[in-house]
């Protein structure tokens, strides 16, 4: 039985509980877009970090091709079929339905996220199980050296929102690093900084987060012209930076599982239920968290409340779930006896 890592789980959380703050901020309620930027900036590195645990779990691939495919896609097919499917059925009854509902959306449905599009990630993640096995055989004989270098050449990509502002760059499919940027970086990363790199001194850490993060209070105090979400959007170098600070400064307090503590059994648990919490936490919050109207009068306080109350809410319906029958197709987790 493998030994479980319990920082990798931590980080699971703590990117969970970031993109639900991302969300969280009420429309229409008088936040300032410093409120609204920052809150972005700070939550950003979410996906990163959660693609992140996944390249460290997963990679190499250590089975065959197709076990590996039968047993990954069904923790993710059903239940994204199934969300969809959810949905789909409510968008009478709330708004967080946000896509078309045609026949041409239920034919899409294999290809892109349809009828709400939290459900994007699913299929991105999804295309990284598809690569993992191909990104495997690579692994197992490459060098620290050549591993670094595709993670350089990814990193290049990351800047092109700093670099096009001085030369043309070339970032359609016919572009030089075309095939080196995308999410597969970040896949990579994570599994670059698990096995290479024990730890990064706390000073570095520090100035991986504080760098970007000064470089935006500049851009928005002194309100330059300059496309905000696309220099601190998830293939961002910036965002990257701080991806890479939280994930070791977690790595390195270097925390032993103990499967005795109810304190790691109770991290294990919130873990396991992060994939049900990001499918049902858009539902929970616009359709039910959003329309209390005493929480559209607390400023900035409202987007800390109503994160807090989302991810407990979603946390609750997924864990409950999580002891039906077939709860492994619902939401990727199921309760052992």
């Amino acid at each position: 039985m493998k030994e479980r890592i319990l920082y990798l789980d931590i980080i699971r959380i703590i990117a969970c509980i970031m993109i639900i703050a991302m969300h969280a901020p009420i429309p229409n309620t008088g936040l300032s877009s410093y409120v609204l930027s920052t809150d972005s900036l700070l939550t950003v590195p979410g996906i990163g970090l959660f693609i992140m645990v996944s390249g460290a779990l997963l990679l190499p691939v250590n089975m065959p091709t197709e076990q590996f495919l039968k047993k990954r896609f069904a923790k993710i097919v059903f239940p994204t079929v199934l969300w969809t499917l959810f949905y789909y059925m409510i968008a009478p009854y709330t708004d967080t339905v946000t896509q078309g509902f045609g026949i041409k959306s239920f034919l899409s449905i294999p290809f892109s996220s349809q009828f709400n599009g939290v459900l994007w990630f699913m299929y991105m993640l999804a295309g990284l199980y598809l690569l993992a096995p191909i990104l495997s055989a690579w692994l197992r004989q490459a060098s620290r050296r050549e591993v670094r270098f595709y993670l350089f050449l990814w990193g290049i990509t990351l800047c092109y929102p700093i670099i096009r502002s001085y030369i043309g760059v070339n970032e359609s499919h016919t572009g030089i690093l075309y095939y080196f940027g995308g999410y597969a970086g970040y896949f990579l990363l994570g599994y670059y900084l698990k096995t290479y790199v024990d730890r990064i001194a706390f000073w570095k850490c520090l100035l991986l987060m504080v760098l970007p993060i000064s470089i935006a209070v500049v851009i928005k105090i002194k309100q330059l012209s300059i496309d905000f979400y696309d220099l601190f959007w998830y293939l961002s170098i910036f965002v990257v930076m701080m991806a890479i600070a939280w994930f070791m400064l977690i790595k390195r307090q270097n925390i032993p599982y103990h499967a005795e503590s109810v304190l790691h059994r109770n991290l294990v648990l919130v873990s396991n239920c992060c994939f049900g919490i990001y499918l049902v936490h858009i539902f929970i919050m616009r359709s039910i968290i959003w329309q209390w109207e005493w929480l559209q009068d607390l400023g900035v306080i409202q987007i800390l409340t109503v994160t807090l109350l989302t991810f407990v809410g979603s946390f609750a319906v997924t864990w409950l779930i999580s002891y039906l029958p077939g709860a492994e197709y619902i939401i990727g987790f199921k309760q052992k006896k």
